[in-house]
């Protein structure tokens, strides 16, 4: 009875050692799928960002392929669009100018045109790193009628 009984406890103790293991690899690879969905998902935002109808350039009425930096800074996407940006997981969201290189930071109604970066989307969380993904676009200065070289970015929160 007493070799039954520590044969029972022994093949216990190893069960519950073998079901921590397994339940630990299997979380790795859930957190793992679940950031594999999250940069797919912002992917796809990174291209539906610049086709969003209230910043893109329309001269006379006519759509064209840029994006109106004087609507940038005066739109909130959070009121229009905010389900859009809290879909799986947190991301800051900006337009930065590439060429020829801004003499400023951070644009506001204070110094546009003469700024580099337009904060579109920032939802003001702690975060201790990030990944950056990015596509190329033209950003169009009305009060100058210039169009300037950018890229739309989308920093993912980790």
């Amino acid at each position: 009875m007493m070799e039954t009984l520590m044969v029972a406890v022994v093949f216990m103790v190893v069960l519950i050692i073998a079901l921590a293991f397994y339940f630990k690899f299997s979380l790795d690879s859930i957190e793992e799928s679940g950031e594999e969905a999250c940069l797919v998902s912002n992917t796809v935002l990174l291209v539906s960002v610049s086709s969003v109808p209230e910043i893109q350039c329309s001269i006379n009425g006519k759509t064209e392929n840029c994006i109106d930096t004087s609507k940038l800074i005066v739109f909130d996407p959070s009121r229009v669009y905010g389900s859009m940006f809290t879909t799986n997981c947190d991301q800051k969201v900006y337009f930065e100018q590439i060429y020829p290189e801004p003499e400023n930071g951070t644009c506001d109604q204070n110094n546009y045109p003469d700024c580099g970066i337009f904060e579109f989307y920032d939802p003001d969380v702690s975060y201790s790193s990030s990944i950056k993904i990015s596509t190329p676009t033209s950003l169009y200065f009305p009060l100058t009628e210039e169009y300037k070289f950018g890229k739309v970015v989308i920093e993912v929160l980790l």
